[in-house]
C-alpha cells in the first residue's frame, strides 16, 4: 500500500521535500512544462497570424528564398493598407514532374485543391505545367482586362499568363525563363490583382 504523499513529506525539511520531489516527479514536471510553453506559443501564433490581403503562390524548383521575403515584404508596403492585421503572403511549392518524390507530388495536389477553393490569387508555374492548366475550361482569368497590363502584352487577343521575364518586379525570386504568371479564374481578390498589376507595369 502506497503512502500518502502528505505524510512522506511531513518530517523532512524544506530542501528535502524540493528534492523528493523533484527525484519522483521530475518527468510530470518537466512535461507539465513543456505543455504549458507549447500552449502558450500557439496561442500567441493564432494572435500574430495575419489574413491574407493576397495570395502568390508558386510552383516549381529552385526558388530564392530570400527573394519571396523580399517580395512579400515589399508587395505588403505597397498594397496593403491595414498592415498590422493583413499582409501580402508568398507560398513557395515544391514540383518536378520528372521526379517521382512525394513531396513533389504533394505540392502539385496542394495547389490544385488550393485552386478549387479559390485560395490562390496569383499562380506561377512551369509552362508546360500553364499549358496543362490553361488547356482547361474556364480555368484561368484573361489578362487584358486587368489595370496597366497592356504595357506588356504585345497582342490584343486574349491573354491568360505572361513571362515572368517580362516582369522586372519578379527580379528578386531569381526565376528561369520557364516561368508563367497567371491568375486563376475562381480567385476572389480582383481589387488586390488589379492593384498588383498596376505596381507592377508602372
Amino acid at each position: 500500500m502506497k503512502q500518502n504523499i502528505k505524510a512522506i513529506l511531513a518530517p523532512m525539511s524544506q530542501k528535502e521535500k524540493m528534492a523528493y520531489i523533484w527525484d519522483y516527479y521530475k518527468f510530470h514536471i518537466i512535461g507539465t512544462i513543456a505543455a504549458i510553453i507549447l500552449l502558450i506559443s500557439f496561442i500567441s501564433s493564432i494572435g500574430e497570424k495575419k489574413e491574407v490581403a493576397l495570395n502568390m503562390t508558386i510552383i516549381g524548383q529552385g526558388v530564392n528564398t530570400e527573394g519571396v521575403v523580399q517580395l512579400q515584404e515589399q508587395l505588403t508596403n505597397e498594397l496593403v493598407i491595414d498592415k498590422a492585421d493583413e499582409e501580402v503572403y508568398i507560398e513557395t511549392l515544391s514540383y518536378d514532374k520528372s521526379s517521382p518524390d512525394p513531396a513533389s507530388q504533394a505540392g502539385l495536389q496542394k495547389m490544385t485543391a488550393q485552386i478549387t477553393t479559390g485560395s490562390i490569387d496569383l499562380l506561377i508555374v512551369d509552362k508546360e505545367l500553364f499549358e496543362e492548366i490553361s488547356s482547361q475550361q474556364n480555368s484561368l482569368l484573361a489578362l487584358n482586362d486587368f489595370k496597366g497590363i497592356n504595357k506588356v502584352l504585345t497582342s490584343n487577343e486574349e491573354v491568360y499568363g505572361i513571362s515572368t521575364s517580362d516582369i522586372n518586379f519578379l527580379t528578386p525570386l531569381k526565376l528561369d525563363e520557364n516561368k508563367v504568371l497567371c491568375v486563376p479564374s475562381n480567385t476572389k481578390n480582383l481589387k488586390q490583382i488589379n492593384e498588383f498589376f498596376s505596381l507592377i507595369t508602372e
